[in-house]
């Protein structure tokens, strides 16, 4: 589980909202409610520091919803304060929240819905990436905008006239020059760094993953997470499963909380794995035999493929195709 009940309710939580622009903050503080508004840039977080001093005088738990490079900057600048930060999937919030009867599934979230969340749990602690993995993040990250880009141009030249045509081959040149600099960049930053180099050797080892896939596994998944299970579903890859009346046999879907990334990188590999790992083979055979959908065996194959990546990068242990890493991680 990536989180426990907290039988004994703690006293204090601070609970972060957080937007592109700004973050609400709400300290819970033995039955009280201290409430406040501060821009989610360096000068706003060194505020929202100072508005915590004299409420309260030391570490206490922070808890936020991971909103990608928004929640970022927050989460680093109260970890290096020496706050036990913690950075949870906002469906965990938002399923914390119908439980508790304090919202429906429709309405926003605020920042003492997430401070209660703080109060009657245990999440797990938050750690920032090396340096070394936070660079890769940020290079492959780059390679995905300027993928995007390129595709955007493609389809505006397949529409625009002959006006315009001549600026859009010209931009789509230059995207052409910045990929294949970042992927330089990207081969110089493995071949320069071992640890990095040799998990993504090890992971392209699991039939169905590429070193492109290997090196988005290894530049997005945290390790400080307790076990497989808790980075599928950090990551977002907890299928869910539309029901009606009594029947569960519709397809399972996954939601659009987690890494957008990697949920979007493991489709080819699971694609191929269905086919070329014999495990996940009969796995995803068994599904369907059962009942499933194609795509709701497909999804559960990512699902399996992300918790064994994971598996073998947190105990640093090479591909075994006869062992079962899942029952241990």
């Amino acid at each position: 589980m990536h989180t426990t009940v907290h039988h004994t309710p703690k006293t204090i939580c601070l609970g972060l909202d957080i937007a592109k622009a700004k973050l609400d903050a709400c300290l819970l503080h033995s039955g009280k409610r201290h409430r406040a508004q501060f821009d989610n840039t360096p000068a706003g977080l060194r505020a929202l520091l100072a508005w915590l001093r004299p409420l309260h005088d030391g570490p206490l738990p922070v808890i936020m919803e991971s909103t990608g490079s928004y929640s970022l900057l927050a989460a680093t600048v109260l970890y290096e304060a020496g706050h036990a930060v913690s950075v949870l999937n906002p469906r965990w919030i938002k399923d914390h929240a119908r439980s508790d009867g304090r919202r429906n599934k429709t309405d926003t979230l605020d920042a003492e819905i997430i401070a209660h969340y703080g109060l009657t749990h245990d999440p797990d602690l938050w750690q920032p990436a090396s340096p070394a993995q936070a660079a890769l993040r940020a290079l492959l990250r780059r390679l995905a905008a300027l993928g995007e880009l390129a595709q955007m141009e493609a389809r505006r030249a397949e529409t625009s006239d002959a006006v315009v045509g001549k600026s859009i081959a010209r931009l789509q040149k230059h995207i052409a020059r910045e990929t294949a600099a970042i992927e330089a960049a990207i081969a110089e930053h493995l071949a320069a760094n071992a640890t990095l180099h040799a998990d993504c050797e090890r992971l392209c080892a699991i039939p169905g993953i590429g070193i492109k896939t290997a090196r988005w596994l290894v530049a997005e998944l945290p390790r400080h997470l307790p076990n497989s299970r808790t980075a599928a579903a950090w990551c977002g890859l907890t299928p869910r499963l539309s029901q009606s009346g009594s029947s569960v046999r519709g397809a399972s879907s996954i939601g659009r909380e987690g890494n957008r990334f990697l949920r979007k990188i493991l489709y080819m590999p699971a694609l191929v794995a269905r086919r070329a790992n014999p495990r996940l083979k009969a796995f995803a055979d068994s599904l369907e035999a059962r009942g499933k959908s194609k795509m709701s065996a497909l999804l559960a194959v990512e699902h399996k493929l992300l918790r064994h990546a994971f598996a073998l990068l947190k105990h640093q242990s090479a591909y075994d195709p006869n062992h079962h890493p899942l029952n241990h991680s």
